[in-house]
């Protein structure tokens, strides 16, 4: 019924879906323009990433702060919050990642992900394990109990800028600036498919709820693959 909105004005704005209009606004004030945006699975919560590196916990109900959580040193560049919306993974565009306790606002533990900037943070259905994806060209599933990482996802030629889960957690979609849009093999991290329209960047995607994958990019098109 409601949705976020967020520019590098650093204000948040909750919409209501039906007419547009303004529920509430969330300012950023000093954390300055917001970067990366996500809402908590029970819809109670949202955390934002900031340029300034910080990283915002806010209550949607009560419209206020939570927590204010100051910790990259860089711009952040991708937010996760878990299934249980009581943590989030935060990458920022030096490649560090960061996993909150967002309940009671404190880092639970910092590590050095990537050689460059970490985008496109998804956590898997057991709350356990995360992906990211990077300028550095990979794909990486890491092990949050152990901070280890499990799998790699290699084929992309270019910074690996989203992706996405399919619903039963078996396959994983990618877009990177390579121009590609690709769909992995979780169990095994083989690549199952690729996809190549020869029209530039791509920046976002999606699992349709019948399993086709949606990409956008550069080129202003939505595709249906």
């Amino acid at each position: 019924k409601t949705a976020l909105t967020a520019g590098d004005d650093g204000e948040i704005v909750l919409r209501q879906l039906s007419d547009g209009a303004v529920l509430h606004v969330f300012s950023s004030g000093a954390n300055g323009g917001v970067r990366q945006l996500k809402i908590s699975p029970d819809g109670r919560r949202a955390v934002s990433g900031h340029d300034t590196g910080s990283v915002v916990v806010w209550d949607l109900e009560k419209g206020s702060v939570l927590h204010v959580l100051p910790g990259h040193d860089w711009s952040v560049s991708s937010v996760a919050i878990s299934p249980d919306g009581a943590r989030a993974l935060t990458g920022s565009i030096d490649g560090e990642l960061k996993l909150w306790d967002i309940v009671a606002g404190k880092q639970l533990r910092s590590w050095h992900g990537h050689e460059r900037g970490a985008y496109g943070a998804v956590f898997l259905a057991d709350g356990h394990h995360a992906v990211t994806g990077s300028g550095d060209y990979t794909i990486k599933l890491w092990d949050l109990d152990s901070f280890r990482e499990v799998r790699r996802f290699d084929g992309h030629s270019g910074t690996v800028y989203a992706l996405a889960l399919s619903s039963d957690g078996k396959r994983l979609g990618s877009v990177s600036l390579d121009g590609t849009a690709r769909i992995w093999n979780m169990d095994t991290g083989a690549e199952i498919a690729e996809f190549d329209p020869g029209a530039g960047p791509m920046y976002s995607v999606a699992f349709a709820a019948d399993g086709t994958l949606l990409t956008g990019g550069i080129d202003r098109t939505i595709r249906d693959w």
